[in-house]
């Protein structure tokens, strides 16, 4: 190959591999300020395609390598330390998300531990998209629930919140996670222990949240300012 056409090539590498990098801390910045479990998959597998960019860079820089030698070494000694800080930055992300996803597993494990074997299928779909900081307090929630830190009227509530919620989400044909309608007939069954209602009904929080200001629930509750204030009074309570 003519000089001129590898000098070429290694420019246009040098350029890829620095727009490549530039959107990997782009990504790298997104991750660390986003909540929604789904956006944070959709920027971890953008990572993951900007792996794959960097192994084809390498296995270009590897055959450029064998063929450029004199006065273009200068600028292959500069991509290839383009290419290192690209890669460790790229494993870098993958060892934090690694350990982030590892501890919010374990915080989903333990939420599900609140419920029987049948249900944790069902449960288990919605807490997969929650983020650590709902799996957090849903898990208090339930652990109040279970110690009777609950009244009677603040269970009613809450759960009548989130039956109507539920009922106009279904209106609106709004999907939730997993089984919608094995979720509802828990959640409504009158024969079943009212505790172990609410217990199901918990999760679904978050997602009622998200539509709670258009919902306009006949109950008149305010069902994010009712758990902020109930939260207030369980850390009340712990200290």
């Amino acid at each position: 190959m003519e000089p001129s056409n590898l000098t070429r090539r290694l420019k246009d590498l040098e350029d890829n591999i620095k727009k490549d990098f530039a959107l990997l801390k782009d990504y790298e910045d997104a991750l660390r300020d986003e909540d929604d479990p789904r956006r944070k998959g959709k920027y971890n597998r953008a990572i993951e395609q900007l792996r794959e960019s960097a192994n084809r860079y390498q296995q270009e820089y590897d055959q450029l390598h064998q063929q450029i030698t004199g006065e273009s070494t200068v600028q292959m000694h500069s991509v290839a330390m383009q290419l290192e800080q690209m890669n460790k930055k790229l494993d870098q992300l993958y060892v934090g998300q690694k350990a982030i996803y590892g501890n919010i597993n374990h915080l989903r494990q333990g939420l599900l531990a609140h419920y029987e074997a049948g249900e944790k299928n069902i449960i288990s779909a919605i807490t997969n998209q929650l983020n650590e900081s709902q799996v957090t307090t849903i898990s208090a929630l339930l652990d109040a629930i279970e110690a009777n830190q609950v009244s009677d009227a603040e269970m009613q509530n809450i759960l009548s919140s989130i039956q109507e919620g539920l009922s106009i989400l279904q209106q609106r044909a709004v999907t939730l996670p997993g089984s919608q309608g094995d979720i509802v007939e828990v959640i409504n069954a009158p024969q079943m222990d009212f505790k172990h209602r609410l217990k199901v009904a918990v999760p679904l929080i978050p997602f009622i949240l998200d539509y709670e200001g258009e919902l306009e629930l006949g109950t008149g509750i305010n069902l994010k300012e009712a758990l902020k204030q109930f939260m207030a009074r369980l850390r009340l309570i712990g200290g």
